[in-house]
Protein backbone atom coordinates (compact mmCIF):
# COMPACT_ATOMS: atom_id res chain seq x y z
CA UNK A 1 0.00 0.00 0.00
CA UNK A 2 1.16 3.53 -0.97
CA UNK A 3 0.66 6.67 0.83
CA UNK A 4 -0.78 9.70 -1.00
CA UNK A 5 1.94 11.81 -2.59
CA UNK A 6 0.96 15.39 -3.50
CA UNK A 7 2.56 16.23 -6.83
CA UNK A 8 3.47 19.41 -8.23
CA UNK A 9 3.61 19.24 -11.90
CA UNK A 10 3.54 21.91 -14.36
CA UNK A 11 1.82 24.22 -11.42
CA UNK A 12 -0.62 21.82 -11.29
CA UNK A 13 -1.40 20.40 -8.17
CA UNK A 14 -2.72 16.49 -8.07
CA UNK A 15 -3.43 14.33 -5.29
CA UNK A 16 -2.12 10.84 -6.72
CA UNK A 17 -3.66 8.30 -4.71
CA UNK A 18 -2.27 5.05 -5.68
CA UNK A 19 -1.63 1.12 -4.25
CA UNK A 20 -0.24 -1.69 -5.63
CA UNK A 21 -3.50 -3.30 -7.59
CA UNK A 22 -3.53 -6.96 -7.72
CA UNK A 23 -5.09 -7.37 -10.55
CA UNK A 24 -7.93 -10.23 -9.77
CA UNK A 25 -9.46 -13.26 -11.87
CA UNK A 26 -13.11 -13.66 -12.15
CA UNK A 27 -12.29 -17.39 -12.97
CA UNK A 28 -11.00 -18.14 -9.59
CA UNK A 29 -14.28 -17.50 -8.49
CA UNK A 30 -16.63 -20.60 -7.88
CA UNK A 31 -19.04 -21.69 -10.54
CA UNK A 32 -22.79 -21.47 -10.66
CA UNK A 33 -24.01 -23.32 -14.05
CA UNK A 34 -26.88 -21.91 -15.59
CA UNK A 35 -29.23 -24.74 -17.58
CA UNK A 36 -31.51 -23.67 -20.34
CA UNK A 37 -34.83 -25.12 -19.80
CA UNK A 38 -36.04 -27.70 -22.34
CA UNK A 39 -40.09 -27.70 -23.79
CA UNK A 40 -40.81 -31.26 -25.11
CA UNK A 41 -44.34 -30.46 -25.99
CA UNK A 42 -42.83 -27.49 -28.37
CA UNK A 43 -43.57 -27.72 -31.76
CA UNK A 44 -41.38 -26.14 -34.18
CA UNK A 45 -43.36 -23.62 -36.55
CA UNK A 46 -40.84 -20.90 -37.48
CA UNK A 47 -38.36 -20.18 -40.91
CA UNK A 48 -35.20 -21.93 -39.73
CA UNK A 49 -33.90 -24.96 -40.22
CA UNK A 50 -30.84 -24.34 -38.03
CA UNK A 51 -29.68 -21.44 -36.13
CA UNK A 52 -25.86 -20.48 -35.55
CA UNK A 53 -24.89 -18.21 -33.14
CA UNK A 54 -21.71 -15.83 -32.64
CA UNK A 55 -20.59 -15.08 -29.86
CA UNK A 56 -18.82 -11.25 -29.76
CA UNK A 57 -19.37 -10.64 -25.96
CA UNK A 58 -16.31 -8.71 -24.10
CA UNK A 59 -16.43 -11.52 -22.23
CA UNK A 60 -16.81 -14.90 -23.48
CA UNK A 61 -16.04 -16.84 -20.20
CA UNK A 62 -18.81 -16.51 -18.00
CA UNK A 63 -22.69 -14.98 -18.86
CA UNK A 64 -22.83 -13.35 -15.38
CA UNK A 65 -22.27 -12.53 -11.99
CA UNK A 66 -23.60 -12.89 -8.34
CA UNK A 67 -22.13 -10.71 -5.38
CA UNK A 68 -21.56 -11.67 -1.70
CA UNK A 69 -23.11 -8.61 -0.89
CA UNK A 70 -26.75 -9.69 -2.65
CA UNK A 71 -26.02 -13.57 -1.84
CA UNK A 72 -25.53 -12.80 1.74
CA UNK A 73 -29.25 -13.22 2.12
CA UNK A 74 -29.18 -16.49 0.42
CA UNK A 75 -26.94 -18.40 2.71
CA UNK A 76 -24.14 -17.33 -0.28
CA UNK A 77 -20.82 -16.75 1.30
CA UNK A 78 -18.70 -15.79 -1.68
CA UNK A 79 -19.11 -14.13 -5.26
CA UNK A 80 -20.10 -16.49 -8.44
CA UNK A 81 -19.41 -16.26 -11.53
CA UNK A 82 -22.67 -17.78 -13.38
CA UNK A 83 -21.78 -19.95 -16.53
CA UNK A 84 -23.40 -22.20 -19.05
CA UNK A 85 -22.29 -25.69 -19.14
CA UNK A 86 -20.51 -25.90 -22.25
CA UNK A 87 -19.37 -22.16 -24.05
CA UNK A 88 -22.39 -19.84 -24.80
CA UNK A 89 -22.08 -20.00 -29.17
CA UNK A 90 -22.46 -24.06 -28.53
CA UNK A 91 -24.47 -23.82 -25.61
CA UNK A 92 -27.21 -21.58 -27.31
CA UNK A 93 -27.10 -22.60 -30.63
CA UNK A 94 -28.10 -26.15 -29.56
CA UNK A 95 -30.83 -25.51 -27.62
CA UNK A 96 -32.11 -23.07 -30.07
CA UNK A 97 -31.88 -25.68 -32.73
CA UNK A 98 -33.45 -28.91 -30.63
CA UNK A 99 -36.35 -26.33 -29.61
CA UNK A 100 -36.65 -24.14 -32.46
CA UNK A 101 -35.20 -25.53 -35.92
CA UNK A 102 -37.67 -26.98 -38.26
CA UNK A 103 -35.92 -29.35 -41.07
CA UNK A 104 -37.12 -27.90 -44.66
CA UNK A 105 -37.32 -24.66 -43.39
CA UNK A 106 -36.19 -22.19 -45.84
CA UNK A 107 -33.59 -20.11 -43.96
CA UNK A 108 -30.97 -20.58 -41.64
CA UNK A 109 -30.60 -18.30 -39.11
CA UNK A 110 -27.36 -16.96 -37.69
CA UNK A 111 -27.34 -14.46 -34.22
CA UNK A 112 -24.91 -12.39 -33.28
CA UNK A 113 -24.68 -12.28 -29.44
CA UNK A 114 -23.31 -8.88 -27.82
CA UNK A 115 -24.33 -8.67 -24.88
CA UNK A 116 -25.43 -11.98 -22.13
CA UNK A 117 -25.58 -10.55 -18.78
CA UNK A 118 -27.21 -11.76 -15.81
CA UNK A 119 -26.57 -9.89 -12.25
CA UNK A 120 -28.35 -8.89 -9.23
CA UNK A 121 -29.93 -5.67 -9.55
CA UNK A 122 -27.05 -3.60 -9.58
CA UNK A 123 -28.31 0.55 -9.25
CA UNK A 124 -26.35 3.44 -7.76
CA UNK A 125 -28.42 5.35 -4.83
CA UNK A 126 -29.14 8.20 -7.00
CA UNK A 127 -30.78 6.03 -9.35
CA UNK A 128 -32.97 4.51 -6.89
CA UNK A 129 -33.78 7.83 -6.01
CA UNK A 130 -34.65 9.00 -9.00
CA UNK A 131 -37.04 5.77 -9.64
CA UNK A 132 -38.11 4.23 -5.94
CA UNK A 133 -39.35 1.39 -8.39
CA UNK A 134 -35.83 0.22 -8.74
CA UNK A 135 -35.65 -0.43 -4.78
CA UNK A 136 -38.23 -3.74 -5.39
CA UNK A 137 -35.97 -5.33 -8.32
CA UNK A 138 -33.31 -8.14 -7.86
CA UNK A 139 -31.87 -9.99 -10.63
CA UNK A 140 -31.65 -8.42 -13.94
CA UNK A 141 -31.41 -10.46 -17.52
CA UNK A 142 -29.59 -8.26 -20.38
CA UNK A 143 -29.64 -9.35 -24.07
CA UNK A 144 -28.40 -8.03 -26.94
CA UNK A 145 -28.42 -9.64 -30.60
CA UNK A 146 -28.40 -9.37 -33.74
CA UNK A 147 -29.94 -11.52 -36.22
CA UNK A 148 -29.75 -12.58 -39.57
CA UNK A 149 -31.58 -14.68 -41.97
CA UNK A 150 -29.18 -16.79 -44.75
CA UNK A 151 -29.94 -17.96 -47.93
CA UNK A 152 -27.57 -19.41 -50.44
CA UNK A 153 -24.78 -18.12 -48.70
CA UNK A 154 -26.02 -14.22 -48.20
CA UNK A 155 -27.06 -12.76 -44.97
CA UNK A 156 -30.06 -10.39 -44.42
CA UNK A 157 -30.76 -8.57 -41.85
CA UNK A 158 -33.81 -9.15 -39.41
CA UNK A 159 -33.46 -6.93 -36.47
CA UNK A 160 -31.46 -6.23 -32.85
CA UNK A 161 -32.73 -7.52 -30.06
CA UNK A 162 -32.16 -5.51 -27.11
CA UNK A 163 -33.57 -6.63 -23.70
CA UNK A 164 -33.77 -5.63 -20.04
CA UNK A 165 -35.29 -8.03 -17.98
CA UNK A 166 -35.86 -7.85 -14.00
CA UNK A 167 -37.42 -9.81 -11.59
CA UNK A 168 -38.51 -9.21 -8.05
CA UNK A 169 -38.18 -12.33 -7.35
CA UNK A 170 -34.64 -13.83 -5.34
CA UNK A 171 -32.81 -15.84 -7.60
CA UNK A 172 -32.30 -18.80 -5.06
CA UNK A 173 -34.13 -21.37 -3.72
CA UNK A 174 -34.51 -24.43 -1.63
CA UNK A 175 -36.01 -26.57 -4.25
CA UNK A 176 -33.27 -24.95 -6.93
CA UNK A 177 -30.73 -22.55 -6.85
CA UNK A 178 -30.97 -20.08 -9.00
CA UNK A 179 -34.36 -21.64 -10.86
CA UNK A 180 -35.61 -18.21 -11.42
CA UNK A 181 -32.49 -17.53 -14.03
CA UNK A 182 -32.86 -20.90 -15.74
CA UNK A 183 -36.45 -20.27 -16.85
CA UNK A 184 -36.71 -16.56 -17.37
CA UNK A 185 -33.22 -17.10 -19.68
CA UNK A 186 -35.04 -19.89 -21.95
CA UNK A 187 -37.90 -18.11 -21.85
CA UNK A 188 -36.33 -15.08 -23.56
CA UNK A 189 -34.19 -16.82 -26.02
CA UNK A 190 -37.63 -18.66 -27.11
CA UNK A 191 -39.59 -15.25 -27.87
CA UNK A 192 -35.82 -13.75 -29.68
CA UNK A 193 -36.44 -17.38 -31.92
CA UNK A 194 -39.86 -16.55 -32.34
CA UNK A 195 -39.49 -13.30 -33.34
CA UNK A 196 -36.62 -13.88 -35.82
CA UNK A 197 -39.40 -16.59 -37.39
CA UNK A 198 -42.10 -13.35 -37.43
CA UNK A 199 -39.55 -10.56 -39.05
CA UNK A 200 -38.49 -12.32 -41.68
CA UNK A 201 -41.53 -13.21 -43.10
CA UNK A 202 -42.85 -9.71 -42.12
CA UNK A 203 -39.75 -8.77 -44.24
CA UNK A 204 -40.13 -7.86 -48.08
CA UNK A 205 -37.87 -8.77 -50.14
CA UNK A 206 -37.19 -5.91 -52.27
CA UNK A 207 -35.59 -3.59 -49.22
CA UNK A 208 -33.29 -6.40 -48.30
CA UNK A 209 -29.91 -5.49 -47.25
CA UNK A 210 -27.68 -7.96 -49.03
CA UNK A 211 -24.38 -9.26 -46.52
CA UNK A 212 -21.80 -11.86 -46.88
CA UNK A 213 -20.41 -13.75 -43.95
CA UNK A 214 -17.23 -11.47 -43.37
CA UNK A 215 -18.90 -8.38 -43.77
CA UNK A 216 -21.22 -9.06 -40.43
CA UNK A 217 -17.64 -10.63 -38.57
CA UNK A 218 -15.63 -7.09 -39.19
CA UNK A 219 -18.56 -5.02 -38.58
CA UNK A 220 -18.89 -6.77 -34.76
CA UNK A 221 -15.34 -6.84 -34.49
CA UNK A 222 -14.61 -3.57 -34.83
CA UNK A 223 -16.47 -2.99 -31.42
CA UNK A 224 -13.47 -3.85 -30.42
CA UNK A 225 -11.11 -1.52 -31.73
CA UNK A 226 -11.61 1.13 -29.12
CA UNK A 227 -8.13 2.95 -28.18
CA UNK A 228 -9.04 1.89 -24.39
CA UNK A 229 -8.40 -1.67 -25.58
CA UNK A 230 -5.68 -1.03 -28.29
CA UNK A 231 -3.56 1.91 -27.13
CA UNK A 232 0.14 0.77 -25.22
CA UNK A 233 -0.36 2.73 -22.53
CA UNK A 234 -3.31 4.50 -20.51
CA UNK A 235 -3.56 8.94 -20.62
CA UNK A 236 -3.27 10.44 -17.19
CA UNK A 237 -6.56 12.16 -16.50
CA UNK A 238 -9.93 12.55 -15.68
CA UNK A 239 -13.09 11.19 -18.39
CA UNK A 240 -15.88 14.17 -18.27
CA UNK A 241 -17.44 11.43 -20.56
CA UNK A 242 -17.89 7.61 -21.67
CA UNK A 243 -16.27 8.41 -25.16
CA UNK A 244 -13.60 9.56 -23.53
CA UNK A 245 -12.95 6.56 -21.75
CA UNK A 246 -13.29 4.19 -24.90
CA UNK A 247 -10.76 6.88 -26.84
CA UNK A 248 -8.35 6.46 -23.99
CA UNK A 249 -8.55 10.70 -24.15
CA UNK A 250 -9.03 12.56 -20.97
CA UNK A 251 -10.07 15.86 -21.41
CA UNK A 252 -9.59 17.11 -17.68
CA UNK A 253 -5.70 17.47 -16.57
CA UNK A 254 -6.39 20.00 -13.77
CA UNK A 255 -7.79 18.21 -11.10
CA UNK A 256 -6.86 16.84 -7.29
CA UNK A 257 -7.67 13.18 -6.31
CA UNK A 258 -8.73 13.75 -2.43
CA UNK A 259 -9.24 10.46 0.18
CA UNK A 260 -12.21 11.55 2.27
CA UNK A 261 -13.42 8.64 4.78
CA UNK A 262 -11.67 6.02 2.72
CA UNK A 263 -13.41 7.35 -0.72
CA UNK A 264 -11.58 8.96 -3.65
CA UNK A 265 -13.59 11.91 -4.69
CA UNK A 266 -12.45 14.15 -7.94
CA UNK A 267 -11.91 17.81 -7.63
CA UNK A 268 -11.62 19.79 -10.51
CA UNK A 269 -9.41 22.73 -10.22
CA UNK A 270 -11.22 26.29 -11.49
CA UNK A 271 -7.87 28.47 -10.77
CA UNK A 272 -4.80 28.63 -8.59
CA UNK A 273 -5.99 28.48 -5.21
CA UNK A 274 -9.59 26.97 -6.38
CA UNK A 275 -11.28 23.75 -7.43
CA UNK A 276 -14.70 22.00 -6.85
CA UNK A 277 -15.90 18.99 -6.48
CA UNK A 278 -17.16 16.90 -9.51
CA UNK A 279 -19.73 14.50 -9.41
CA UNK A 280 -20.36 14.32 -12.76
CA UNK A 281 -17.55 12.98 -14.17
CA UNK A 282 -17.53 9.56 -15.85
CA UNK A 283 -13.84 8.46 -13.99
CA UNK A 284 -10.19 9.32 -13.64
CA UNK A 285 -6.65 7.14 -14.48
CA UNK A 286 -3.63 8.14 -12.71
CA UNK A 287 -1.81 6.40 -15.93
CA UNK A 288 -1.71 3.14 -14.52
CA UNK A 289 -4.95 2.01 -12.62
CA UNK A 290 -8.77 3.33 -14.35
CA UNK A 291 -11.44 4.54 -11.54
CA UNK A 292 -15.02 4.75 -12.34
CA UNK A 293 -17.16 7.37 -10.82
CA UNK A 294 -20.32 6.14 -9.25
CA UNK A 295 -22.67 8.61 -6.81
CA UNK A 296 -19.94 10.95 -6.94
CA UNK A 297 -17.22 8.18 -5.55
CA UNK A 298 -14.33 6.91 -7.96
CA UNK A 299 -14.47 3.06 -7.94
CA UNK A 300 -11.40 0.81 -8.56
CA UNK A 301 -12.02 -0.72 -12.04
CA UNK A 302 -9.87 -3.37 -14.08
CA UNK A 303 -9.76 -4.83 -17.58
CA UNK A 304 -10.13 -8.61 -17.89
CA UNK A 305 -10.22 -9.39 -21.80
CA UNK A 306 -12.05 -6.91 -23.67
CA UNK A 307 -14.13 -6.59 -20.73
CA UNK A 308 -14.22 -3.94 -17.51
CA UNK A 309 -15.00 -4.81 -14.38
CA UNK A 310 -15.75 -2.78 -10.91
CA UNK A 311 -14.52 -3.13 -7.79
CA UNK A 312 -17.63 -2.87 -5.34
CA UNK A 313 -15.64 -1.31 -2.97
CA UNK A 314 -14.22 2.29 -3.19
CA UNK A 315 -11.76 1.95 0.22
CA UNK A 316 -8.23 2.17 -1.32
CA UNK A 317 -7.24 -0.65 1.30
CA UNK A 318 -9.50 -3.38 -0.49
CA UNK A 319 -8.60 -4.53 -3.98
CA UNK A 320 -10.29 -5.76 -6.15
CA UNK A 321 -8.92 -9.06 -5.67
CA UNK A 322 -9.94 -8.86 -2.02
CA UNK A 323 -13.28 -6.79 -2.38
CA UNK A 324 -16.49 -8.19 -3.84
CA UNK A 325 -17.16 -7.85 -7.36
CA UNK A 326 -19.35 -4.25 -7.83
CA UNK A 327 -19.99 -4.60 -11.46
CA UNK A 328 -19.29 -4.41 -15.37
CA UNK A 329 -19.15 -1.35 -17.73
CA UNK A 330 -21.09 -1.86 -21.21
CA UNK A 331 -18.91 -1.42 -23.94
CA UNK A 332 -21.65 0.10 -26.33
CA UNK A 333 -22.82 2.83 -24.08
CA UNK A 334 -21.05 3.07 -20.90
CA UNK A 335 -23.79 2.26 -18.09
CA UNK A 336 -22.80 0.38 -15.37
CA UNK A 337 -24.78 -3.06 -14.21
Amino acid sequence: MKLPILLSIQGLFVCSLTYAQVTPTLSGLPMTTIRLVSDAALTPQGLFSHFELIDQRPDTARIGLHTNKAASSFSRSRDRQLVLAQPAATEIAAWLNKQYARPGAPYTALIVLRTLWLSDANYGNEDKQKDPRKLNERTHIRLKAEVYAQKDGIYTPIFRFDTLQFTTKAVYSVKSPYSVWDKDLSAILGELADSASLLTAQRPSSSDRRLRLEDIHRFNESRFGLPINGDSSLVPGAYASFEEFRNNDPSIRHYEIRLENNKRLLYISEGANSSYYSHDAWGYCDGKNIFVMRDGILYPAWKEGKAFYISGSPDPAITPSTGFIGCTVDMDNGTLY
